[in-house]
């Protein structure tokens, strides 16, 4: 089997992002803030919270300056999530203009 030497993933920029977050998960409602989003999904701060969510769970939100989108979590950490965006269920456009946006503030 041949490996290429590079075999570099290019991931999507992620921008700093400290805004308000409210959603849930099943039937657990959540408050929290994201820190940090790209154009394929966010990471979510619950800060000293005792929520802990598994991965592969569906999270529907809303983020100030995003709107309202959804997402499976992709990594649980102490303190928060990571969700990858669903793009049946967020505007993928709308994300990548607001952060084209952001662009200009870096």
């Amino acid at each position: 089997m041949y490996v290429a030497a590079n075999q570099h993933v290019t991931r999507p920029t992620r921008y700093p992002y400290h805004k308000p977050a409210q959603g849930r998960f099943g039937d657990t409602a959540f408050q929290g803030s994201i820190d940090n989003v790209s154009t394929s999904g966010a990471a979510v701060s619950l800060g000293d919270t005792d929520i802990n969510v598994d991965n592969g769970t569906f999270v529907d939100m809303h983020v100030e300056g995003l709107g309202h989108v959804q997402g499976s979590v992709a990594r649980s950490y102490e303190g928060g999530f990571a969700i990858e965006f669903d793009e049946g269920g967020t505007d993928m456009d709308a994300i990548a203009e607001k952060l084209r946006h952001l662009d200009y503030k870096v």
